[in-house]
């Protein structure tokens, strides 16, 4: 069965025992990790991984506390997978919600004969439209969308795809969920799974993971001016590796 990792607040022994109780119900085992709490970071601890300057350059806003953590938290468990060689894990977060036939689920995404580095299993906020999809079995699909769905409260990723986020995000200036949908910058093979089978417990407000919040980031002038640059680099890049992936699918049917 796929290796689980679950992160989690040293504070939040609440939501530990909730998903811990869940997972068992599913006959899943997990590993703790321990997630770094954003507001106890020191300043030079903050910017060790996190990059003011790239963040300046390619997000809208100065990243909260919080938002710091939970980058670092969910990098630790890239490292795991690196360290131990793994060839497959779970990554959850500890406010997930997860459908009965995750377990079925899991051991098609391990069976998969067709490369992949990371694959959304949570709820996207709305709807996305899928470029492909393909069963995966009687109750999912596998979809390869035209964004990438952000959250990151579960998603599966394979050795060569925590290889390649480690590689590429040794620093970094966006959230995690964020950073995931810039696939191309670490030449990722990112796909989702439809329906979703993992979603946030209703029962709290989101990850806890920064008691401050993960949002919470300062807002300036220089963020309202180039948040529409970076929106419409986004799009281009979208739209620019969509095509590079269709020429290197029609490439591999010839």
């Amino acid at each position: 069965m796929m290796h689980v990792f679950v992160i989690n607040l040293d504070r939040s022994a609440d939501r530990l025992a909730s998903i811990s109780a869940h997972l068992h119900r599913l006959g899943l085992d997990f590993t703790r990790i321990s997630a770094v709490d954003g507001s106890a970071l020191t300043t030079s601890q903050r910017t060790l991984e996190y990059s003011p300057v790239k963040n300046r350059k390619t997000y809208r806003r100065v990243l909260s506390s919080g938002e710091i953590g939970c980058y670092l938290s969910h990098r630790a468990c890239w490292q795991r997978i690196v360290d131990e060689h793994l060839d497959v894990a779970l990554i959850l977060e500890d406010d997930a919600v997860l459908h009965e036939p995750l377990p079925e689920l899991l051991t098609t995404i391990e069976q998969l004969s067709s490369p992949w580095d990371l694959i959304k299993l949570c709820d996207p906020q709305k709807n996305k439209k899928s470029n492909s999809s393909r069963p995966l079995n009687q109750d999912y699909q596998l979809s390869e969308y035209k964004k990438l769905p952000s959250g990151a409260i579960g998603y599966a990723v394979s050795a060569n795809g925590a290889a390649k986020l480690v590689e590429a995000r040794a620093t970094f200036g966006r959230p995690v969920d964020d950073d995931m949908q810039f696939y191309w910058e670490y030449q990722g093979l990112v796909f989702g799974v439809e329906p979703s089978p993992i979603w946030h417990s209703e029962a709290t407000a989101g990850s806890d993971i920064d008691a401050s919040g993960r949002r919470q980031g300062s807002k300036t002038l220089w963020s309202a001016l180039n948040t529409p640059i970076l929106r419409l680099a986004y799009e281009i890049n979208i739209v620019r590796h969509h095509r590079k992936r269709q020429r290197l699918d029609k490439e591999n049917e010839g």
